[in-house]
């Protein structure tokens, strides 16, 4: 009965939560840099991210509705006027970089790879250029870092209408509609 259940519970998990490399979420961070007035540029953050690296592919799930501003007003107005978290609860992305093309990273080695990410945002799912660096920092951790930012565009991902409510709520004269992300993810097995 309790193997049964076992395999019942591992048909129930999603393949990629089963992966040998899991996402540390304390040690793991997803930032990006919004502009406003043209001149005013915050950092924020999003709390809760998980992932995991499989044979063919690293993924990694963003919980939108931890979006970290550092105004609660705003993080607010973010989930429901921008992201719509009640009906796009996260953005999920995946780079073409599994166990397989990993599994010959020696401790210390620091691997630079400029790729493809793919964003799934909003309903909308897009490739974007991604240059990140990979370093085996021992037996049983990964960590995968942005290089430069991911450029992130509102308008591509039918975000530019929640970005202007924003505006428009706040007061502001502008509001940047693109968007640098940089990420500092660690894996572990």
């Amino acid at each position: 009965m309790r193997s049964l259940l076992l395999s019942a519970l591992l048909l129930a998990t999603p393949l990629w939560a089963q992966a040998a490399w899991q996402l540390s979420e304390d040690q793991s961070s997803v930032n990006y840099v919004s502009t406003k007035n043209n001149a005013v540029g915050e950092i924020n953050t999003f709390g809760k991210v998980s992932g995991a690296i499989d044979a063919q592919e690293s993924r990694v799930v963003i919980d939108l509705s931890s979006v970290d501003t550092g105004i609660d007003i705003r993080n607010e107005r973010m989930q429901k006027m921008l992201f719509e978290t009640e009906a796009f609860g996260e953005a999920v992305v995946t780079v073409p970089l599994g166990e397989e093309a990993l599994s010959d990273l020696a401790v210390g080695e620091l691997r630079r790879d400029t790729t493809t990410l793919s964003l799934t945002l909003h309903g909308e799912t897009l490739e974007l250029p991604a240059d990140m660096q990979v370093v085996r920092l021992d037996e049983s951790t990964l960590l995968i870092h942005s290089v430069s930012p991911v450029i992130v565009s509102a308008g591509d991902f039918g975000l530019g209408e929640g970005v202007e409510a924003l505006r428009e709520v706040a007061g502001l004269s502008s509001i940047s509609s693109a968007v640098p992300v940089t990420f500092s993810l660690v894996f572990t097995q």
